[in-house]
């Protein structure tokens, strides 16, 4: 069964990185670029470093809301309300919580994104056409970290790659994407059935 590995919140080694006043102007449209979008909807394709897949659909929500939704038979479901990220194995009945602001993909939902100010970026490489950027949480960058990878053009985010603390990369395509859609607002409420065991 496929596992989720859409952030991660293990320690991770931070390598060293320089700004190179080339990319600045590069770095400078990745910030316009994620900041003109306030919502994204996207099919997505994981692939773990096993070679084993899973596919669902991806929804963003500026500041601070996402949902995962994975197709069947995966029993998982990813939902930032705003505060917190939950993620449900509804197989397991297994929920963890986290701050969602302290994740590396709940960072880019902020509501004003300054990619080497909120967060820090260990690693940026470019080839023609394509923009790789690595990215931490600066006030804690044992975290965890998330590489974002844009085609420069037209300009757009159509790949995530996350390393677990073993070095295990996880990658996320995206395609079908749509933005500054209007979404459901219900799609970011996450049904806690923890509460209905607390009233029972």
């Amino acid at each position: 069964m496929p596992m989720c590995i859409l952030f991660d919140v293990s320690a991770q080694e931070v390598e060293s990185f320089e700004d190179d006043h080339k990319n600045i102007a590069k770095i400078k449209n990745i910030e316009d670029y994620m900041n003109s979008i306030k919502t994204l909807k996207a099919r997505f394709l994981q692939i773990s470093s096993e070679g084993e897949f899973s596919e669902g659909t991806f929804y963003l929500k500026r500041p601070g809301k996402i949902r995962v939704e994975y197709d069947p038979p995966s029993p998982i479901l990813i939902v930032g309300d705003g505060f917190l990220l939950h993620y449900h194995d509804r197989e397991l009945g297994q929920i963890n919580d986290w701050p969602i602001f302290d994740t590396p993909l709940g960072a880019l939902s902020d509501d004003y994104i300054k990619l080497n100010d909120q967060l820090l970026i260990t690693s940026f490489k470019y080839t023609p056409g394509v923009i790789k950027l690595r990215l931490v949480q600066r006030d804690d960058p044992e975290i965890g970290g998330i590489t974002l990878v844009f085609t420069e053009s037209p300009l757009a985010l159509r790949q995530w790659e996350v390393d677990d603390s073993q070095g295990l990369t996880t990658q996320i395509d995206l395609f079908d994407i749509s933005t500054n859609l209007k979404l459901d607002p219900r799609l970011f409420i996450f049904d806690d059935p923890r509460k209905e065991t607390n009233i029972r």
